[in-house]
């Protein structure tokens, strides 16, 4: 078999292996934590000199904090990110901006997001994942600052939009670096569960700024403000700046905090591999520009980031504008922020338990993507029909409805985020996580992008019932393309020949 040449190859007089079963518990944690460096070795430069390049697998328990500081950061993004539209009738209250402006706050991310992606994936290949997420943290920080001024100023929204774009070169290195380091400091047996945590982060932040925001505003806006904004008491318009103030600082609070544990303790890399398979791995340096001219003539790899740009981006955004979605139904602000948030977090513990059950039934991410986009298939269906007054129930009723059927769409449609990732890198194989995962991002991204597009159509911006049904045939379509890709995973079968002792010595 060429993949067991592969590993022949590879093994004789350059690394010395031990079983994954017995792979080493550092426990004394003997190197520095301050002042870690790790410079990225070519293939050529990791043989040159065979005595010194023998190494052992050993998972070290630093990887935990590492998985804290980057969830952390990805909570604080996320939190950030989706500060503004849960506080959409606050904004057209205090700043008479319009729910069109407001939409496109988070416009702003995605573009950067897409057009930094891969230069910053290169550099994060060139520099390691140090690097990157101090890059990532500085942007964010940044942002936030921008944020500040533009509430203290002349609350111009550009200022803001600007602020926004450097939050997308935060979002960039999130979201496409998650896999990276799983793979990098994770056992198999830990990694997807792993790239779950660095995934979801982001929607779990997201899901907190639906409660964090209109209540730190401590203020209560309902839909009937809104629109008799013309009326409101100076007072009142007072009391909701102060609040839409308080938010802001408590974004700029939890950014700081994120840059001061990057900068602390971050290292690219730990000095050995989490698990045998990343020996021969970490020697298959995949240059940059062959492994992008790889993935993108991978017909499997480009169905399947099409599919999680129709399923997980749409129903991201589709949850953003949920406050401005179910206001026709007489739902405030307060109430679709409790909607949103009850389903991130869901959202998020569904990905965390799927993503176990999926390091436990290896080769099977594809069969559980489809089993959970059918469940979000269903429930978006009855919530549509319930928003076209084709199911008409009592308010109470409705409300109820709208918030269960809303928390099953999230996690049938979008906590399978983590695994498309870890699907996509094994497809992309042996391609490196880093710039696999990049091309996952774009994907979601614009996607993101476009569904926000389309709030900037008149008369998709009067009518929000377009919203659920969009989500719902992204999600059909997404469901059928699953069909075409073939189950392949590479890096499980390389873990499971060197438990299996399949490898020459």
């Amino acid at each position: 078999m060429h993949t067991q040449n592969c590993y022949t190859r590879v093994s004789q007089g350059m690394f010395s292996y031990v079983e994954d079963s017995s792979i080493q518990m550092d426990n004394k944690e003997k190197d520095p934590l301050i002042n870690y460096e790790f410079e990225l070795s070519s293939q050529t430069e990791l043989t040159k000199n065979p005595d010194e390049s023998k190494q052992e697998a050993k998972l070290y328990k630093r990887r935990w904090w590492l998985l804290f500081v980057y969830g952390l950061t990805g909570l604080a993004k996320g939190q950030i990110y989706n500060t503004w539209l849960p506080l959409s009738d606050s904004l057209v209250i205090a700043y008479d901006w319009s729910d069109v402006a407001i939409a496109q706050i988070p416009g702003a991310t995605t573009i950067t997001c897409a057009v930094v992606s891969l230069p910053l994936m290169y550099l994060v290949q060139r520099k390691g994942l140090r690097f990157g997420m101090l890059v990532g943290i500085f942007s964010l920080v940044f942002g936030s600052i921008l944020a500040a001024i533009c509430i203290n100023t002349n609350r111009s929204i550009w200022i803001l939009l600007i602020g926004y774009c450097f939050n997308g070169v935060t979002s960039s290195m999130l979201m496409s670096s998650g896999s990276l380091l799983s793979v990098t400091w994770f056992p198999v047996s830990e990694r997807t569960t792993a790239t779950a945590v660095c995934t979801m982060s982001l929607q779990f932040g997201m899901g907190l700024a639906f409660v964090t925001g209109p209540y730190l505003t401590d203020v209560y806006v309902s839909a009937e403000d809104v629109s008799n904004k013309n009326n409101l008491t100076q007072e009142f318009i007072d009391s909701v700046i102060t609040g839409i103030h308080r938010t802001v600082y408590f974004d700029l609070a939890l950014a700081v905090l994120c840059m001061v544990m990057v900068i602390a303790y971050f290292p690219s890399r730990p000095p050995h591999p989490p698990s045998n398979s990343q020996l021969i791995s970490d020697t298959s340096v995949t240059d940059y520009v062959q492994g992008m001219k790889s993935l993108l003539l991978n017909r499997q790899l480009l169905i399947l980031l099409f599919a999680a740009g129709l399923t997980s981006s749409t129903v991201i955004s589709w949850l953003t504008l949920v406050s401005v979605n179910y206001r026709p139904l007489g739902i405030g602000q307060a109430s679709a922020g409790w909607i949103g948030f009850s389903s991130i977090m869901a959202m998020y513990l569904g990905s965390l338990i799927v993503s176990r059950v999926a390091d436990h039934l290896l080769k099977k991410s594809k069969l559980i993507i489809m089993v959970f986009i059918g469940f979000g298939m269903v429930n978006i269906t009855i919530l549509s029909c319930i928003q076209q007054k084709y199911i008409i129930l009592p308010f109470n009723s409705m409300i109820v409805l709208a918030f269960l059927l809303t928390i099953n769409t999230a996690v049938g449609l979008c906590s399978i985020l983590p695994l498309y990732y870890e699907l996509s890198c094994e497809i992309g194989y042996p391609v490196k996580e880093g710039l696999v995962g990049c091309l996952v991002t774009i994907a979601v991204i614009v996607f993101q992008f476009l569904y926000y597009l389309l709030y900037l159509i008149p008369m998709f911006a009067s009518d929000t019932h377009w919203m659920s049904w969009t989500t719902l045939g992204c999600s059909v379509a997404a469901f059928l393309l699953l069909f075409t890709i073939k189950d392949h995973y590479p890096r499980v079968d390389m873990a499971e020949d060197f438990l299996s002792g399949n490898v020459d010595d």
